[in-house]
């Protein structure tokens, strides 16, 4: 009873690394649609998401509409003029870009008024339609 037979050892290491390469899948399948999600941001891309009630998300929390423009029109006016305060890390990228996201009930006259008001902030805006 003291030797275990090479067969068994073989299995249990061949078991062993299945169980590591089905970890590193299943940690692969969570982390990589997270980093996908964060990838625009590093870009310079800020993705706002137009829920079916209007309601604006800007990193998935609520925003309200009046308080996102006046927050976006400032940064982008501070980011245009170059301003001492440029090199903080509030204010908007070189290149920023606006990405408006509507879920797929939003009516469309509802994805033209916010665009129309997005447009006001003076940044260049795209439509990522669902």
């Amino acid at each position: 009873m003291g030797a275990i037979p090479a067969r068994t050892a073989l299995d249990g290491l061949g078991l062993s690394l299945v169980a590591t390469a089905l970890c590193a899948l299943a940690a692969a399948l969570v982390v990589l649609p997270q980093r996908l999600a964060q990838r625009p941001g590093s870009e310079g891309v800020l993705a706002v998401h137009l829920d079916s009630h209007g309601t604006l998300r800007l990193w998935n929390r609520p925003v309200p509409a009046g308080e996102l423009l006046e927050l976006l029109r400032a940064r982008a006016d501070a980011s245009h003029q170059g301003s001492a305060a440029a090199g903080d890390g509030g204010n908007l990228p070189a290149g920023a870009v606006l990405r408006l996201i509507p879920d797929p009930g939003v009516p469309w006259g509802v994805v033209r008024q916010v665009a129309a008001g997005l447009e006001a902030t003076g940044l260049p805006l795209e439509l990522q339609l669902p």
